[in-house]
């Protein structure tokens, strides 16, 4: 009897000295898996369903997606029509599902219209429609640092749920991150603050939650609906503002062609500067971040903080 005692008592002791098994975590998008990477054991696994380079205007989940859907402890989405396309495979899944859009105090912004905005909630036009017409806000959430730092937040508090033993571990992590996102930030505003004054257009409107973070002076898009070219009438409006000279530069974006750019700018002081919601143009100056596929948040914001500052400071030579 005593000896079978110490057996249990030997068994239950290596079970307790085990690890925790080691976590999947599929998200949408790739700076998703920036905000809450930090936070995660080197077993554990992120797998992103947008690979770099992948427009999500019209994606399709493809059978290797559904499988990493399958295999997840938990799927971190943005929760707008820019993801939607994991709405429905996503129900049947057993994941814990961690949504930005759902997260409390989450910041939204209504979607801009007027001006070179000109997005009508009710248009039939496939122009001025598309993925975000039946939408009241902005589903561009995690262009707002204050999003990510919520989503590194809901993260940590499920990693503390999953191993209790390590919660300790999971808050100190939480808090050095938040601190190292914190001073990235203000490094962003110092930059940010000569050229808050310097109009620019964009190729689609996925950058109003930075500008407004930074007080930056976005004027119009290019496109309406990503998944459809401008027309001519609006190329033309286009054109005519920026030849009133106050957008000094004009963002493409690395999905989409560059003519559309190169003719709005043609015989114009206007520069044009490149623009990546999702980071995958950044992650060609970054070897690591290429390989994982993905930049962490702290690096995704300064990436394009800078993108911003180069296009929009005056050239040296302008009057």
């Amino acid at each position: 009897m005593k000896k079978m005692t110490f057996v249990l008592a030997a068994i239950c002791a290596s079970a307790l000295a085990l690890p925790a098994a080691a976590v999947q975590i599929t998200v949408t998008i790739p700076p998703l898996a920036g905000m809450i990477a930090p936070l995660l054991e080197p077993e554990d696994r992120i797998e992103i369903l947008l690979k770099p380079g992948v427009s999500p205007h019209g994606f399709q989940l493809k059978p290797s997606h559904w499988q990493s859907l399958q295999n997840a402890d938990l799927l971190l989405r943005v929760g707008s029509p820019v993801d939607a396309w994991v709405n429905k495979p996503a129900q049947g899944i057993s994941a814990t599902h961690l949504a930005l859009s759902e997260l409390a105090g989450v910041q939204t912004l209504p979607i801009r219209q007027g001006g070179l905005w000109e997005k009508k909630m009710h248009s039939h036009s496939p122009e001025e429609g598309g993925e975000h017409s039946a939408l009241r806000y902005d589903g561009h959430l995690w262009m707002a640092p204050h999003n990510a730092e919520l989503m590194v937040r809901a993260a940590s508090a499920w990693l503390q749920k999953q191993s209790p033993e390590k919660a300790g571990l999971y808050q100190q992590r939480e808090q050095a991150w938040l601190a190292k996102l914190q001073e990235q930030d203000q490094q962003n505003q110092q930059q940010l603050a000569e050229v808050r004054n310097m109009g620019f257009l964009v190729l689609h409107d996925a950058y109003q939650y930075f500008e407004a973070h930074y007080g930056l002076k976005g004027v119009g898009s290019i496109r309406l609906n990503p998944e459809v070219p401008p027309s001519l009438k609006r190329m033309q409006a286009l054109r005519a503002r920026v030849q009133e000279s106050d957008v000094q530069c004009v963002f493409q974006e690395p999905q989409f062609p560059t003519k559309q750019v190169e003719a709005l700018t043609a015989g114009t002081s206007a520069k044009i500067g490149m623009l990546d919601p999702m980071g995958t143009q950044y992650l060609l100056a970054e070897p690591k971040a290429r390989a994982q596929g993905f930049l962490y948040y702290d690096d995704f914001t300064r990436y394009v903080t800078r993108s911003l500052t180069e296009c929009l400071t005056p050239s040296a030579t302008q009057p």
